[in-house]
């Protein structure tokens, strides 16, 4: 999937204006469903400017006859909105991405920015993360509420981009809230509940929520006062950074709510943060992205910790490094957390 994908992308600026059309590929190849549902939602979109599209697309099977299934587990909003989640930009830097390592993972920003289930900041839509796994020739793409679902086959070209085929529907993310019932991270999601965090962080613009399991929660924080607890979760929480994976640089270095500082360290296959594996990655939601991680963050505050910022407030904020990169970049790091 790999050296597919890759050698896909040598021809972003060079596709033949006999190329056919997206509805035709998307017609010939299986996706009949997803395609009549494009067009009857008025979202069939053949290009963008200075980018190569990746239109993910479910097969017939995937799509109900009654058209309301673009998104697994959703039923209410928009479909045409929710059809822009299928649509990634790929620009001319991605074709600067390695391919020696066994794994690569890639952040995409969509053409999704419905502002009811996007706040990122200024100017950003929503994300996806695929990872593939090079001598499997396996690609998975990560969603909201902890979803995924496999890429099942070779990019197909079309005149704007490539139609990449997947198992199934894509979900789109929601807030914090409703994905940690997803996550099986009862106590910790119980916590942030009890210290009245859950709220703030749902509102609050760019974050990146670690998670530790209930087993880790159990012997860690269980008996802990709420004042204790609440600083105790809160170092649990990246701000100002929507860190998915494929953004997480070894010796990257981000801020918590609590004041403390985290380091990411990448070793071998697996990538760390503060000293703790992310044993599963990149469950989006509205405003960034959680991972599971196999143990509590210690750590002393080394600077004041930033105020909860809501959307409004955060658009006066400047974009750091990782904002100007998530549409332009695709890294590679030393392993896939799946």
């Amino acid at each position: 999937m790999l050296s597919q994908t890759f050698l896909a992308g040598l021809g972003l600026f060079a596709v033949s204006a006999s190329a056919q059309s997206l509805l035709s590929v998307l017609q010939n190849n299986g996706h009949t469903e997803f395609a009549r549902l494009l067009q009857e939602e008025g979202a069939v979109i053949e290009s963008v400017p200075g980018a190569r599209l990746i239109v993910f697309a479910p097969p017939d099977v995937a799509i109900s006859r009654n058209g309301d299934a673009i998104v697994a587990r959703q039923t209410e909003g928009n479909q045409t909105k929710r059809a822009l989640y299928n649509y990634a930009k790929e620009t001319a830097p991605d074709l600067r991405r390695q391919t020696a390592k066994e794994c690569a993972v890639w952040a995409y920003e969509t053409l999704f920015s419905d502002p009811e289930l996007v706040n990122l900041g200024p100017g950003r839509n929503q994300t996806i993360v695929q990872k593939d796994v090079g001598s499997a020739a396996v690609g998975v793409v990560f969603t909201g509420l902890g979803d995924s679902v496999k890429v099942t086959s070779s990019d197909i070209p079309f005149a704007g981009g490539v139609v990449r085929p997947i198992a199934g529907t894509l979900t789109l993310p929601r807030n914090l809230s409703a994905t940690l019932p997803f996550l099986n991270v009862d106590r910790f999601e119980a916590a942030l509940q009890r210290t009245g965090l859950l709220t703030q962080l749902d509102a609050k613009a760019k974050i990146t929520v670690l998670a530790p399991p209930d087993s880790v929660f159990a012997k860690n924080a269980s008996s802990l006062p709420d004042d204790q607890l609440a600083e105790t979760l809160k170092r649990h929480i990246l701000v100002n950074v929507a860190a998915y994976t494929p953004l997480l640089p070894d010796g990257a270095v981000f801020q918590t709510l609590g004041g403390t500082n985290v380091t990411v360290s990448l070793r071998g296959n697996e990538v760390y943060i503060g000293g703790a594996l992310i044993v599963s990655g990149d469950a989006i939601i509205t405003n960034g992205v959680v991972h599971t991680i196999d143990k509590f963050l210690p750590g002393s505050v080394t600077t004041p910790p930033p105020p909860l910022v809501t959307g409004a407030a955060a658009a006066l904020r400047p974009m750091n490094l990782f904002s100007f990169a998530l549409p332009v970049i695709m890294a590679v790091v030393g392993g896939c957390i799946l």
